[in-house]
């Protein structure tokens, strides 16, 4: 019996770390990054947001916010592969889409993150 337990509690543990939100100041310095990163006030379409309407500025960093906490949590599920603004940007600036964009995408948010 004292097996199963220790099992249960691993479990939790494990379940808990891949579900472990980011810290909502560590989200918001990346979701200013992406501001800054995708033109700031100057931008066209805020925070680069494109797969929803917004309607504000405060609704596109909202949208903005979440899809920092959803790829972290993705990121968190897959197992840490690479580094988390690396992972973010193949996301945010899909390779695929855009080869060039994506590589100055991960050196610029990984600068102003830092």
């Amino acid at each position: 019996m004292h097996k199963h337990l220790v099992f249960l509690a691993g479990a939790c543990l494990a379940s808990a770390i891949t579900h472990a939100k980011l810290p909502k100041a560590e989200a918001n310095r990346i979701v200013d990054a992406i501001y800054r990163v995708e033109g700031g006030a100057r931008a066209k379409k805020p925070f680069g947001i494109l797969s929803v309407r917004v309607s504000s500025v405060a609704e596109a960093r909202k949208v903005a916010y979440n899809t920092v906490q959803n790829n972290h949590d993705r990121w968190l599920k897959a197992g840490r592969p690479g580094q988390f603004l690396h992972f973010l940007a193949d996301r945010y600036c899909p390779p695929s889409a855009d080869p060039k964009g994506n590589r100055n995408w991960k050196k610029n948010i990984v600068a102003l993150v830092k």
